[in-house]
């Protein structure tokens, strides 16, 4: 992920959790502006902002920055679920992901 992504990441992964900025901003102990600046790609967030945000929606730095994981709070979620399935569940999960990405297409 390069740094003009990283407003980007901080704008969708909290909008996917239906937190207003203002909340967030409120939460981090910190303010609107400065959430806002970070989203709009005017500003970088802090190491110590970055890891409050991690923390705060409880996914790692590493699941952050990774650019494979578009959604990374439901992937972590799915994953969650899916570690409990057994062989023959998790195949008919997967015909089930098969059938919804092709109807996408």
């Amino acid at each position: 992920m390069d740094r003009e992504n990283v407003g980007k990441r901080v704008a969708n992964i909290r909008a996917a959790k239906n937190v207003s900025a203002r909340q967030l901003s409120i939460e981090l102990g910190q303010s609107s502006q400065y959430i806002n600046q970070i989203e709009t790609r005017n500003k970088l967030p802090s190491l110590e902002v970055l890891f409050a945000f991690c923390d705060y929606f409880r996914i790692t730095p590493k699941e952050f920055f990774d650019d494979e994981q578009v959604y990374p709070i439901q992937y972590k979620a799915l994953i969650s679920e899916l570690n409990k399935l057994d062989t023959d569940e998790l195949g008919k999960v997967i015909a089930i992901i098969k059938v919804i990405s092709k109807n996408k297409r």
